[in-house]
């Protein structure tokens, strides 16, 4: 889970929630087509739970306060994520399907909600604060021992230590190249994207640069 900074919200969704009898089941192919690629967009094309990739034409809108009249098309409640194991056993689905109508404790869109977040290198992602871990473990099932983003963060971590060593050679890496990398994978690419699963590698990042 990374820090979700959200962005002014596309003319067309303000143009469609501000009209009169504007619901979101009623919302418009064209405008919920603008509405997915900007939230997409200011996620970097992850999942806003579970950071795989995702793209426009698989996406899922969730609201992150359970929908009612009130909020329904209140932008700031509205996230972009994957479509969490649709169709499988409810023990091996994740995110938003996963989920349901609960209301979460931990919120992305929150840096210090964010800062408590930390994992494992064999792919657990954990908080610090214990409401927060219900969250991750129970509500969005983003630790399900047999599914595959404990496997996948692991991997992605494996794979990135792999390139780093591999490119320093034999020279030790220093404070400063760890730092240089942390602001690397903090941004998005060219593409407007961040690498999936990047959660793991800023921690690890982290983990070096405090030990250095």
């Amino acid at each position: 889970m990374l820090y979700i900074k959200k962005q002014n919200q596309p003319d067309k969704f303000t143009q469609y929630a501000g009209s009169v009898n504007a619901h979101f089941d009623d919302m418009p192919s064209e405008v919920k087509s603008v509405l997915r690629k900007s939230l997409l967009e200011e996620q970097g094309y992850l999942c806003a739970y579970c950071m795989q990739r995702i793209a426009v034409d698989d996406v899922k809108i969730e609201h992150y306060v359970p929908r009612n009249l009130q909020n329904e098309l209140r932008y700031s409640n509205l996230l972009a994520v994957c479509k969490g194991g649709e169709g499988r056993a409810k023990i091996h689905q994740t995110c938003d399907t996963h989920k349901g109508n609960t209301e979460l404790h931990i919120d992305p869109q929150l840096v210090g909600d964010i800062e408590t977040i930390y994992y494992t290198s064999n792919g657990y992602i954990k908080s610090s604060v214990a409401d927060y871990q219900e969250d991750l473990d129970t509500v969005l099932n983003l630790n399900d021992e047999d599914g595959y983003l404990v496997y996948n963060r692991r991997e992605v971590l494996k794979s990135f230590q792999h390139q780093l060593f591999k490119r320093a050679g034999n020279v030790r890496i220093n404070k400063e190249y760890f730092i240089k990398c942390l602001k690397r994978y903090s941004s998005l690419n060219d593409s407007g994207e961040y690498v999936p699963y990047v959660g793991i590698i800023l921690w690890y990042l982290k983990k070096k640069i405090n030990s250095l």
